[in-house]
C-alpha cells in the first residue's frame, strides 16, 4: 500500500468529521452555540485566569496543550500490533470520541460560567460525583506529571539540543505576551517578531546542546512545572503555547508532505502483526513472568498504550480548566476544541504511524531508496544491530528515528542521496524538538489544573475553618505537591527495567482514558438532562461513551491484576493509585446511571 493513499484517506476523514459531525451536528443541533451569549472571559474577567482571547491564539494554546507526549510516545508503543489497528483507533476514536469529548466538555463549562467539568459532574449527578471527579482527576494529573517528566527528563538526555530551544522559547513567551498583552501590538505583528526570533533560536539550538543527568533534567523539569502552575495565564502559558504551535504545525505539515514526495514507496511495515502482544507492551517490566504471556489483547487494552490521539481525558480538564476561561465566543468552540482533537489526531496517525510504516524494515525501504550501507552508518543507523522500528528502544526513540528517516528519504529525492545523513539526523533532531515542545506545554498545564482540582476538593473547609483553608488552598502549596509527587515517581533509573516511564506510561494511559470516559458521560449527561437533546443525537454520545468505559475499565482490571504484582517496590503506589482510580470510576458510573434515570423522569 503506498503512503499517499493512507494520507489522503486520513485527511478525507477528517475534513468531513469537522464538517458534517462537529459544525452541523453538535455545534447547531446539539449544544445551539449562539456568538450573542456572553462567554465567561468576559463576565468573570480578572486578568489571571479568566481572560479573552483571539481564537487562532486559544487554538494554538488549547492545542498545544492537550498535545502532550501522548499522541507520539502512544502509537510508538502500539506498534507492537502493527500499523493498520493502531490507526483504525486513532481515526475513529479521535472523530467519534475524542473530538465529541472535547467540544463538549468545554461547551459545558462554558454554559456553567468557566468551571470545571467536575463542577459539571455536580449539576446533573450531585454534590458527590464532584468530589468524587475532583478526587479522580488530581490521582490522574500526578500520572501525567510523572510520565511526561520522565519522556521529557530521557529527551533532553538523548537530544540535548531539545533543551535548549526548549529553554530559548521561554523569554520569547514573555516578550509575546508583554508585546500584546502590555503594550497593546496586534497579534500578527508580535507572532512575526516573535517568530524570526524562534527561527534565530532554532539556528542556535544546533550549536549550543544544554548536557544534563537524567536525574537532574527531573529537578528542573518539577521547578519549572511548579513556577510555571502559579503564573498569570498570559504571562507565560497562552503565549509560549501559542508560539509552539507553529513549530508543531510546522512539524505536522511536514508529515503531510513527506508521502507527496515518495509516492513511489511502500509500506515495508505489517499491518497487523497480531490481536495480542507480550505483557511487556503494557508495562510488565523485562525478565518478570508478565512480560512474557499473551496478555496484551488489542481490545481491551490499547488504551494503556495509546493515551491520546484518539482520546484523552486530560483534554476535558484544560478545556473547562483553562480554554473555556479564554473563550471569546461559542462559536470558537468548534475551531478550538473539536478543531484542536482532530489536530492531535493528525499527529498521531500522519506523523508517527505514518513513518513508522513507511520505514518499518529499515534494509527495505534503504534498498528501494538507493541508501547505501556507508550512507546509513554516517546517519547513525545500524541496520544490522536494529533492522526494524520495533528493535528501537525506548518506544518514544521508535517516534523521531522513523520521522527522521520518513523525512530524510522525502528531501534526499530532491536534494540528492548524498545528504540522506545531515537530512536524518536534523529532521531527527526536529522531532526531538517537537516531542519536547508538546511536552512542557502539558506539564505546566497538568499542574495548573491540579491546583485548581486540589483547591476546588477542598472548598467545603472555607466556611468552617478560614485561616485553614487559605493554607491548604495557597496556590503554591496547591502547585508544589502535585509536581512534587510526580517527580518522586518519576526520578528512579530502574536496573532492568530503565526510566520510569516505562512503567508509568500505562497507568497514566489507562486512568486517562478512563477520564475520558467519565468526563464524556458527563457531557453525554449533560445534552441529555439539561440541553434536552434526546433521540439519535444524544445516542451519539452515549453509546460511544459506554463502549470507553467499559474498554477502559476491563483493561485497568488486567493491569491491576498481572501487571502491578511484578512491579518493583517503588512503583506499588502506581498501583494503589490506579485502585483508587478504579473504585472512584464504580462510584462515578452508578452515580451517572442515577442522574439518567432522573432525567427519563422529569
Amino acid at each position: 500500500m503506498y503512503p499517499i493513499l493512507i494520507l489522503l484517506v486520513v485527511l478525507l476523514i477528517y475534513g468531513v468529521a469537522y464538517v458534517f459531525y462537529g459544525k452541523k451536528l453538535l455545534e447547531r443541533r446539539v449544544v445551539k452555540a449562539d456568538p450573542k451569549r456572553l462567554t465567561p472571559a468576559y463576565e468573570k474577567f480578572d486578568g489571571v485566569d479568566y481572560v479573552p482571547a483571539n481564537k487562532y491564539v486559544l487554538y494554538g494554546h488549547h492545542f498545544a496543550s492537550i498535545a502532550g507526549a501522548g499522541p507520539i510516545v502512544g502509537p510508538a508503543v502500539a506498534l507492537v500490533w502493527g500499523w493498520f489497528l493502531p490507526l483504525v483507533w486513532v481515526l475513529f476514536g479521535n472523530v467519534f470520541i475524542g473530538a465529541v469529548h472535547d467540544y463538549t466538555s468545554i461547551m459545558a463549562s462554558v454554559r456553567h460560567g468557566g468551571v470545571s467539568i467536575m463542577t459539571v459532574s455536580e449539576n446533573v449527578m450531585g454534590r458527590r460525583a464532584r468530589y468524587i471527579f475532583l478526587a479522580y482527576v488530581w490521582f490522574a494529573l500526578i500520572l501525567v506529571l510523572a510520565a511526561f517528566i520522565s519522556v521529557a527528563s530521557a529527551t533532553f538526555v538523548d537530544v540535548p539540543t531539545a533543551a535548549t530551544l526548549s529553554i530559548i522559547y521561554m523569554p520569547l513567551a514573555l516578550l509575546f505576551g508583554i508585546l500584546v498583552y502590555k503594550l497593546g501590538l496586534d497579534v500578527r505583528k508580535a507572532t512575526v517578531v516573535s517568530l524570526i526570533l524562534v527561527v534565530a533560536g532554532i539556528a542556535y539550538s544546533f550549536y549550543a546542546p544544554v548536557h544534563l543527568t537524567y536525574e537532574g533534567w527531573v529537578v528542573v523539569l518539577t521547578l519549572y512545572s511548579i513556577l510555571a502552575a502559579a503564573l498569570p495565564v498570559w504571562y507565560l502559558l497562552q503565549p509560549r503555547d501559542y508560539l509552539n504551535a507553529y513549530l508543531l504545525w510546522s512539524f505536522v505539515i511536514l508529515a503531510v508532505v513527506a508521502p507527496l514526495l515518495i509516492p513511489v514507496l511502500r509500506f515495508t511495515g505489517p499491518a497487523i502483526i497480531g490481536f495480542v502482544a507480550k505483557g511487556g507492551a503494557i508495562g510488565a517490566p523485562a525478565g518478570t513472568p508478565a512480560a512474557g504471556l499473551d496478555i496484551a489483547w488489542f481490545w481491551p487494552t490499547v488504551p494503556l498504550t495509546i493515551a491520546c490521539g484518539a482520546l484523552s481525558g486530560f483534554h476535558s480538564v484544560v478545556g473547562s480548566g483553562t480554554t473555556s476561561k479564554q473563550l471569546s465566543s461559542e462559536l470558537d468552540a468548534l475551531l478550538v476544541g473539536y478543531g484542536g482533537m482532530l489536530t492531535e489526531g493528525a499527529v498521531s496517525s500522519l506523523a508517527v504511524i505514518l513513518p513508522a510504516a513507511l520505514v518499518w524494515d529499515f534494509a527495505v525501504v534503504a534498498r528501494d531508496a538507493g541508501l547505501t550501507a556507508d550512507l546509513l552508518l554516517r546517519a547513525g543507523l545500524n541496520i544490522t544491530a536494529t533492522p526494524n522500528i520495533l528493535r528501537v528502544v525506548p518506544a518514544a526513540a521508535r517516534f523521531y528515528v522513523a520521522y527522521g528517516f520518513a523525512q530524510g528519504l522525502a528531501w534526499s529525492r530532491l536534494f540528492g542521496v548524498e545528504l540522506f545523513p545531515q537530512l536524518f539526523i536534523g529532521f531527527r533532531t526536529f522531532a526531538a524538538w517537537a516531542l519536547t515542545a508538546f511536552i512542557l506545554t502539558t506539564l505546566d498545564t497538568a499542574n495548573r489544573l491540579a491546583r485548581f482540582a486540589w483547591i476546588e476538593m477542598f472548598d467545603w473547609l472555607k466556611p468552617r475553618s478560614p485561616s485553614l483553608y487559605r493554607v491548604v488552598a495557597n496556590r503554591w502549596v496547591a502547585s508544589v505537591l502535585a509536581a512534587v509527587i510526580g517527580a518522586i515517581m518519576a526520578y528512579p533509573t530502574i536496573p532492568g527495567v530503565g526510566r520510569a516511564y516505562l512503567v508509568v506510561w500505562p497507568a497514566f494511559a489507562g486512568t486517562n482514558q478512563l477520564l475520558a470516559a467519565l468526563a464524556l458521560l458527563t457531557s453525554t449527561l449533560w445534552v441529555y438532562a439539561v440541553l434536552k437533546v434526546r433521540g439519535a443525537a444524544s445516542l451519539l454520545m452515549m453509546i460511544p461513551a459506554l463502549f470507553l468505559w467499559l474498554t477502559v475499565t476491563l483493561a485497568l482490571l488486567i493491569w491491576l491484576a498481572f501487571i502491578v504484582p511484578n512491579l518493583p517496590p517503588i512503583y506499588i503506589g502506581t498501583g494503589i493509585i490506579v485502585g483508587i482510580a478504579v473504585a472512584l470510576d464504580i462510584l462515578l458510573i452508578y452515580l451517572f446511571v442515577k442522574g439518567l434515570r432522573s432525567a427519563r423522569a422529569l
